[in-house]
């Protein structure tokens, strides 16, 4: 400690956190124990582990001093350091702990949070006890920020944050143009408020079950995160600030049957959508757009028209050996089938599976299809349909004479059809008839009246 006394401030700050009251009684007098006692923050529990498993291996192979020394001599050889230049004590502080607690590059989060510490330092006219309530305020809701988006990211959280109140800005402009914005105590705290009024509905936008959802809302939620559309985030936080309940349940429903358009059957380039979505949502936040007309309307340059949309499903095949394509072939299949029968199913029940009319390993009564044909048409969705999981078992790969009077027996509309439509042969040009019959009610199904 002498040592690091006589030079500068900056490496006896490194000692002093090294030697923190709380880590010197963990490390000296009590082992791990108190690591595993409670009260460490989510990225400490990282150290936790590095040092647990360090005193375990040291214990069992190195029980001398001299074994110890070579030990620490082979490591030393190994080791590389970083040399971070910081401008004050409270820059060294907050860079370290991070570092220090996570073991990798900081993250435009991390630089933002140093950063508005930082702001918040240098106010030269607050008192050492003002400034120092004001420090302690920001990291404990910074931590409690952290806390609630658990899994997620808070990068990416940060900037569909930022997106959705200002332009649009990729992850590598983000710290640079928030750090530009803010420049004194107040943007700190406003920036800050900001966050924690949108973090609730961020969370809740990757999880269907929140309590923040109706049920109807529920639903739609579900359905974008079953199409993997997250591009849409930040219009939907712009426009859960302003429009009511009812009118917002009603975009989530426009912006999923978008999705399905646009994403899942059209294969639409993503970058663009999310600049549509991205400058929608800061008109909304700078009060251009205020009402639910006004908004859809602006979403006209994302919505493939019917032509284009049906066009696009009739050629559509969907791999079912990918888990996410099965369960978008299932929603797809009990959409159409609700529209014959009127019945909602859970479409996601273990009581019902995707059968493949030509299956997708044809044993004997299939030699009509060849190869090649098997292999673009088998994924097609109109050799795809629902049974009760039993009747599927059962029928396996037999051909298709077989078939056809278990599907008369169908409970499922769309099953029974098969069979009433195709009652003699199926193949290729079966398929692509079925799929475009299917095409025009999904047409139906999937359709925006005002976008129309």
């Amino acid at each position: 400690e002498a040592q690091y006394k006589r030079n500068d401030s900056t490496h006896w700050l490194w000692v002093e956190m090294l030697w923190r009251d709380y880590f010197r009684w963990t490390l000296m007098r009590h082992g791990s124990a108190l690591f595993k006692a409670g009260g460490l923050k989510a990225t400490e529990h990282l150290m936790r582990k590095a040092f647990d498993w360090f005193d375990s291996r040291i214990g069992q192979n190195y029980k001398t001093g001299e074994a110890l020394a070579g030990f620490i001599d082979q490591l030393s050889d190994k080791l590389f350091f970083t040399v971070i230049t910081v401008s004050d004590e409270l820059n060294a502080y907050k860079v370290f702990e991070t570092l220090n607690a996570r073991g990798v590059k900081l993250s435009s989060t991390d630089l933002l949070k140093n950063y508005l510490f930082q702001v918040v330092n240098r106010q030269d006219n607050a008192t050492l006890r003002e400034n120092e309530h004001e420090l302690n305020q920001l990291d404990d809701r910074w931590d409690r920020l952290v806390s609630r988006l658990g899994s997620e990211s808070f990068p990416d959280f940060l900037r569909v944050h930022w997106n959705s109140r200002h332009k649009f800005l990729r992850h590598a402009e983000l710290y640079k143009r928030i750090r530009d914005r803010i420049r004194d105590r107040a943007a700190v705290f406003n920036i800050l408020r900001e966050m924690e009024t949108d973090v609730d509905v961020y969370v809740a936008l990757s999880k269907p079950e929140d309590e923040l959802w109706q049920s109807r809302q529920r639903l739609y939620i579900k359905e974008l995160r079953m199409f993997n559309v997250r591009q849409v985030y930040p219009l939907l936080m712009s426009a859960y600030r302003v429009l009511d309940e009812a009118d917002f349940t009603r975009l989530l429903r426009v912006v999923s049957i978008l999705s399905f358009r646009y994403n899942v059957i059209g294969n639409q380039p993503a970058n663009e959508q999310e600049r549509v979505y991205t400058q929608l949502a800061e008109g909304i936040s700078a009060d251009r757009f205020t009402t639910l007309a006004q908004i859809i309307n602006e979403l006209t340059a994302l919505y493939p028209n019917d032509a284009t949309f049906r066009t696009s499903f009739e050629e559509k095949i969907l791999k079912t050996t990918q888990s996410r394509n099965r369960l978008i072939v299932r929603y797809l299949l009990f959409k159409l089938e609700g529209q014959e029968s009127g019945i909602d199913y859970e479409f996601e029940s273990d009581r019902y599976n995707i059968e493949h009319i030509l299956p997708e390993h044809p044993a004997e009564g299939w030699e009509e299809v060849g190869d090649q044909d098997h292999e673009q048409f088998v994924y097609r969705l109109g050799n795809m349909t629902i049974m009760n999981a039993g009747a599927n078992r059962d029928l396996g790969n037999a051909a298709y004479d077989v078939k056809v009077p278990v599907y008369s027996e169908s409970e499922f509309i769309i099953t029974q059809k098969i069979a009433e439509l195709y009652p003699g042969n199926w193949g290729v040009s079966q398929i692509a008839a079925r799929q475009r019959q299917m095409a025009r009610v999904a047409t139906s199904i999937w359709r925006i009246d005002q976008l129309g």
